[in-house]
């Protein structure tokens, strides 16, 4: 058997031997052995092989696998500049502690810096953004490397001939066998303050729903979520509420608890700047935050061995989220944070929230309910980029039998690539179109000279038609009501489809979300 085929089958039968149970793979000559190996692997039944041409696209959608699995997902390119397309999703997953496995082929090393065809210095491309990374021309063990989080690297030099030379079974015997987290003793604390407040950040620093729940009722105390679908018993509306710098000084904790990183609204972290105490849970901390700094810090939920947090100061809370409630009713009815708040009361399995506006949104105008609190809710919160959001919709999608994606015109025509291969999984992506970066009107940037230009940057474009181009469904809405029934259309079958909101102005929706503020603070102050 020839050497790349060889180091290929080796590498695919111990991946399936870990649990790898999905690879992503974009075309290539130089990762032929790998793309052939996992085909092989695929028709014996161990497992799903997904085609993306686009390399950027492709590892967007091995992350968005990765997220709902929780598994590593295996991305396959050949080499040269296919490579450096996977860096923005390395960097989600590194700052996500996603699972991400890449596996790039690569010339024999002779003819790096020989000026070879397609030959560069793949090995070390993506510095320290990774877990583990492995340059290799022969096969190689993997111990315990997918027994980690966060990004890995396989680096492959393939040489010549590529395509297998002899025929037979290579998974003949092949057990598979699940790796096991890394179980961690949990510290023990007791809570002596009385105002307590539990901040959860997006992405809950990597806990699940179930166990972040169980820790804020040990606690006792108050919550607020910057994903109030996952917990409805927390606060809602709390960019809204934090908004007033008056009900910032009211409603000063003692003790704030803050699970991952808070990074949607200004406003929380000014609230979290001004408690008497701020304690930190977040693993991320012992490896990629490591300058990140609190009263108190823990690289796991800890037990809570007492508390004294007075329960009546949830009240206090709830006084003003009934403000917020009736700042937000008074609010234009077609609006960015209208759409948001139907999105999150839809029905589905999966809903992907994209960054930018829509996030934000979700955040300030979204109710946790009996239906939302069921749903499992995906972003990419590492970075926040708009870049892959569709892919990582995509990917999510396969796992989940209807998933819906929230995203904003420009993360759509950003990733326009990834409809090139499209799936056959049930995906509704809402597209909230006001052509162009409506988060800039809503940022101190708003106003400045040659805005419209730099910052507004409208592109003109009809979302519908390019998506009908695409061969997808698309359909344009301008009102809630209609919103709702399209996304719930019954019997619309599998594939992806396409409902654009249609809004008002940007400065419009910056305006409203002004006024929402406005409103909150005046009844805030007229309590």
């Amino acid at each position: 058997m020839n050497s790349s085929t060889l180091l290929a089958r080796h590498l695919v039968r111990r991946l399936i031997e870990s649990g790898v149970s999905d690879v992503v793979i974009s075309p290539g000559s130089r990762n032929a052995p790998l793309s052939l190996a996992f085909a092989e692997a695929r028709d014996a039944g161990f497992l799903r092989v997904h085609i993306r041409i686009d390399e950027r696209s492709a590892a967007f959608f091995a992350l968005g696998i990765a997220k709902a699995t929780n598994r590593y997902v295996a991305v396959v390119v050949t080499s040269g500049t296919a490579v450096a397309n996977l860096f923005p999703a390395v960097l989600e997953a590194y700052h996500s502690d996603d699972r991400l496995l890449l596996l790039t082929a690569d010339r024999p090393e002779r003819l790096r810096k020989t000026g070879s065809n397609q030959t560069t210095l793949q090995h070390g491309i993506f510095g320290n953004f990774l877990t583990k990374s492995i340059d290799a021309s022969t096969p190689f063990e993997l111990n315990s490397s997918l027994s980690h989080r966060g990004p890995i690297h396989f680096n492959l030099q393939f040489d010549e001939p590529l395509i297998p030379d002899e025929r037979h079974d290579p998974f003949e015997n092949l057990k598979v066998t699940l790796p096991s987290e890394k179980s961690v003793v949990p510290g023990e604390i007791a809570i002596s303050q009385k105002k307590v407040l539990v901040v959860i950040g997006h992405d809950r620093a990597g806990f699940s729903v179930d166990e972040v729940r169980s820790f804020i009722e040990s606690t006792g105390g108050v919550s607020i979520s910057e994903d109030p679908l996952s917990f409805p018993d927390s606060i809602a509306h709390a960019s809204v509420i934090l908004s007033s710098e008056q009900v910032r000084k009211e409603l000063e904790a003692q003790l704030v608890i803050v699970i991952g990183r808070t990074t949607l609204n200004r406003s929380f972290n000014t609230y979290i700047a001004s408690a008497k105490k701020i304690m930190v849970i977040d693993p991320r901390i012992e490896d990629i935050d490591t300058r990140r700094s609190a009263d108190e810090i823990h690289h796991v939920l800890p037990q809570i061995l007492a508390t004294n947090a007075d329960s009546t100061w949830r009240e206090q809370w709830l006084r003003y989220f009934g403000f917020a409630q009736e700042a937000i009713s008074s609010s234009a009815e077609w609006s960015e944070g209208r759409v948001a708040a139907a999105v999150g009361q839809v029905e589905c399995d999966a809903l992907f929230i994209a960054s930018s506006r829509p996030i934000r949104d979700i955040e300030a105008f979204a109710l946790g309910g009996s239906n939302s609190s069921t749903k499992r809710i995906f972003a990419n919160r590492g970075l926040a980029g708009i870049d892959g959001n569709i892919s990582t919709a995509m990917g999510i999608a396969t796992k989940h039998e209807r998933t819906v994606a929230l995203i904003g015109d420009l993360a759509f025509l950003h990733d326009l690539s990834s409809l090139t291969n499209q799936i056959a999984e049930n995906l509704t992506l809402v597209v909230v179109d006001n052509d162009g970066g409506g988060i800039f009107s809503t940022l101190p940037q708003a106003g400045v000279e040659h805005f419209e230009e730099v910052f507004g940057t409208p592109h003109g474009k009809s979302i519908k038609k390019i998506s009908t181009a695409m061969g997808l469904k698309a359909v344009e809405v301008d009102n809630v009501s209609d919103l709702l029934s399209e996304i719930e259309e019954k019997g619309a079958g599998k594939g992806i489809k396409v409902v654009i909101a249609k809004m008002p102005s940007r400065e419009e929706n910056a305006q409203n979300l002004k006024l929402i503020n406005e409103r909150f603070a005046s009844l805030a102050s007229h309590r």
